[in-house]
C-alpha cells in the first residue's frame, strides 16, 4: 500500500497567520522603544523649551530667543537668537554653555542703528537690520544703549519663564561665571561674576 504526503504546503492558513501576527507582535515591542525616542528627540528638536521676543520699533525689528533641549553640546549648545526685520530674518546659533543655568542674554542699540547681542561668558554679536548681517562684537562700546536682556523671570512654586526684561525693571549686568574678561570685549563695565534672575515684585 502507497501513500502519498502533499509537502508543497506544509503550514495550514490559520498557522501561517497566527506565526505572522507573532513575528509583527514581536517586530513591534522591539521597534516601540526605538521610535519613542526617536520621536521625542525629534520634537524637542523642533519645539523649543522656552522662547521670548521683543520688539525694537525704531529699527523695525523683532527679536526672539529660543531655547532647545539638545542632545550632544559639542555641536549645538541649543541657544538660538533670531532677528526679523522687513528684509527678511537671521538666525545666529549662540555658543554660550548650559542656557539652563546662563540664560541672560543683554539687547542694545548702536548710534549706527545696529543691535548689541551680550551673551554670557563672552558670546557677543553686532547685528545690522539692514542689510541683514551678524559678525562678533568686539572694541569700543561705551555709546551702546541698554534696551533690557531675556532671562528667567522667577515664579512662585519654583517655577520661571523666559521674557524680556526692560532696562527699567533691572540694571544692566553680564554674567561671566568666572570667565575672564579680554581687553577688546564689550560692555566691560557691566561684567559680573553672576546676575541675578529678574523677581516680579509681584511675586515677592
Amino acid at each position: 500500500m502507497s501513500q502519498t504526503f502533499n509537502l508543497s504546503n506544509p503550514l495550514s492558513g490559520e498557522l501561517r497567520a497566527s506565526i505572522r501576527v507573532s513575528v509583527w507582535v514581536l517586530l513591534a515591542s522591539t521597534a516601540a522603544p526605538v521610535l519613542a525616542v526617536a520621536a521625542y528627540i525629534a520634537f524637542w528638536s523642533l519645539v523649543p523649551a522656552y522662547s521670548a521676543s521683543t520688539v525694537i520699533a525704531d529699527l523695525q525689528a523683532t527679536l526672539t530667543l529660543r531655547f532647545y533641549y539638545i542632545w550632544d553640546q559639542q555641536t549645538d549648545r541649543g541657544r538660538y537668537l533670531s532677528m526679523t526685520t522687513p528684509g527678511g530674518t537671521t538666525r545666529i546659533a549662540m555658543k554660550a554653555f548650559d542656557w539652563a543655568h546662563n540664560s541672560r542674554t543683554s539687547i542694545y542699540v548702536t548710534p549706527e542703528h545696529k543691535i548689541g547681542i551680550v551673551g554670557p561668558t563672552g558670546d557677543d554679536y553686532l547685528a545690522s537690520p539692514d542689510p541683514l548681517q551678524t559678525v562678533t562684537a568686539r572694541g569700543p562700546s561705551y555709546d551702546w544703549a541698554y534696551l533690557g536682556a531675556f532671562d528667567f523671570e522667577l515664579l512662585q512654586g519654583n517655577a520661571r519663564r523666559l521674557r524680556f526684561v526692560s532696562a527699567a525693571e533691572q540694571a544692566e549686568c553680564i554674567p561671566m561665571r568666572g570667565a575672564y574678561i579680554e581687553s577688546d570685549q564689550v560692555r566691560k563695565m557691566a561684567r559680573q561674576r553672576a546676575c541675578d534672575h529678574y523677581v516680579d515684585p509681584a511675586e515677592k
